[in-house]
This record gives C-alpha cells, structure tokens and sequence, in this order.
C-alpha cells in the first residue's frame, strides 16, 4: 500500500494537487477509489477498457451541474488519462436490518426523498444533438438482441453450446421479445444502477446518490429495479412500493413483473458478466442456472 500511496501522491502532485491524505474508499470490479483530504474522491480506472466509460461518467456530471437535484450528486473537479477527481458526498450506507428498525414515518419520508430524486432524474433532458445522447441511448430491445449474440458467442467459444442449451436461450429471448410492455416507455435518463450501495444518508434521510457510471437514456422503470428486489441488498420490495407511490408511477405493477422479469434474467447477466471480468465463480454460477432462466 505504501508504494501505492506514494505512486498517487506522485501522479495528483503532477495534475497540480497537493494532497497531503489518501485513504482507500472503495475497490469495484473496475476502478478503485480514494478519498483524499476527506474533499475529494479520485477514481483510478484499473482497465484501458474502464477508461472510456470513467470519461463518459464525469461528462454526465458535468452536464447535470446545471440542474438542481434535492440531493448532491457529484461534481467534477479534474478529469484526465490515468485518474478522475470529483467531489467528496459526506454519508454513510444505510443497512437492511437499519432500515427495518425505522418507524413507519420515517420509512414513508425516505421513500419520498429516493422518489424525489427520481422524479428530479427523470425530468432531465439531453437534447438528441449532444454527444452524450448518442453514447447514453440504450433501447431495451436492442440490449436484449445484443446480449442473446453475446451469450451464444460465448457458449460456443467456451464449448458449451449443445443443441439443447441453443434451443433454450431461443426461448429465452423469444419469450422477451414477446412482451410487449418492456418496449412501451418514454426514454428518459436513469442512473441504471438506483441501489442502497449507491446512496448516501445522515439521519435515515437520502443525502447523495453516486456512481453514474451505469446511466443511460432508457427506460425509467431501470431505477425500480433494485427498489423492489426482495433481497437484503436494498430494503425489501415493500420499500420499492413505497417510492412507487411518492413518484406517483402511472403503471406499479408493471414496475414490479419488469423487476420481476430482471431478477429471473439474472444467470445471463452472470455469464455475461463472469465473462467479460474473467470471473470465473460468476460465470460458472449463470452457466448452473441457465436452465432456470423462466418468466
């Protein structure tokens, strides 16, 4: 760690920062983060890969810095080759068993806050001509395409496409295909990655939502899906309810069968995913499932 630390002293001195304390913050699958003078948060990208997607990331930042949000979200404080640098969000994670010990009001105000972002989100437009509406645009029906090219490449190159398995992920995508209501939506743009691990609170309220590194211009109900998972990742499915109601969502129940639709398509986002990340357990666990894989 030491020589790490003094690498980095090494690098900010060079971006013209003086940063007299670096601690670990976070380690992801693609970056690793720092806190620096307990200010700022430098993330260092640990794949040529990442860097584009880090570079995409702090552009949204910027561009969000002219809307108000009822949260703090990021701002960008130095964007370059080898790291990025945005502002420090001061909160701690809320956990499932903390959130269960919270009075029904105060559930009820924090649903209204996490809604509140949401509808703040979802109310900003970038405009077709900006370059990152192009980067950003992801339509449901294209990802599902691309992903059923990806994963029978994959199979294949790893020697696991037997008929059988080919006949089944057919099914797969021509049951999705079929829904009709996936594809219904007004694009808009959604963090895409709206989880408990992306919030910050004080005081059992909602303080900041980080890591925009998922966004895209899509379809809103994206950030109901962790929302309404019912594991101890988040806060229950009750608590997705919950900020569906304070949104004001036209359609709750289609909110809740496309959660319900995501958390059952999970084995695939795991070989896909094991894959890309060479992770081995990942990909073998998707790979275990696949077969379950029924909406």
């Amino acid at each position: 760690m030491m020589a790490l630390t003094n690498e980095l002293y090494r690098v900010l001195a060079g971006a013209g920062f003086d940063i007299r304390d670096i601690r670990p913050l976070s380690c992801g699958d693609d970056s690793d983060a720092y806190l620096c003078d307990d200010v700022y948060v430098m993330k260092v990208p640990k794949r040529e890969a990442v860097k584009k997607t880090q570079a995409l990331e702090f552009q949204l930042y910027r561009f969000l810095e002219s809307f108000s949000f009822p949260c703090e979200i990021p701002k960008v404080i130095y964007q370059g080759e080898a790291f990025n640098m945005m502002t420090y969000i001061k909160g701690e994670r809320l956990a499932y068993e903390n959130y269960h010990k919270l009075s029904e009001k105060e559930k009820d105000r924090l649903a209204c806050d996490e809604a509140e972002f949401l509808k703040a989100l979802h109310s900003v437009e970038i405009p077709d001509s900006h370059p990152l509406y192009s980067e950003l645009k992801l339509e449901v029906k294209d990802r599902f395409l691309q992903d059923q090219k990806n994963l029978l490449t994959i199979l294949k190159a790893e020697k696991l496409l037997t008929p059988g398995r080919q006949a089944w992920v057919e099914r797969i995508y021509r049951d999705l295909l079929d829904m009709d209501f996936l594809f219904a939506y007004r694009p808009c743009l959604t963090h895409n990655d709206y989880s408990a691990d992306n919030m910050l609170y004080q005081k059992n309220r909602l303080t900041g939502v980080i890591d925009f590194g998922d966004a895209v211009i899509g379809d809103p109900d994206n950030d109901f899906l962790c929302l309404l998972d019912n594991s101890t990742d988040d806060f229950g499915k009750d608590f997705g309810r919950r900020v569906l109601r304070y949104y004001g969502h036209p359609h709750p129940e289609l909110a809740e069968r496309k959660a319900e639709i995501n958390d059952a398509y999970w084995p695939v986002q795991q070989i896909l995913l094991g894959h890309s990340r060479k992770e081995a357990q990942l990909f073998e666990e998707g790979i275990r499932d696949l077969e379950t894989v029924r909406f």
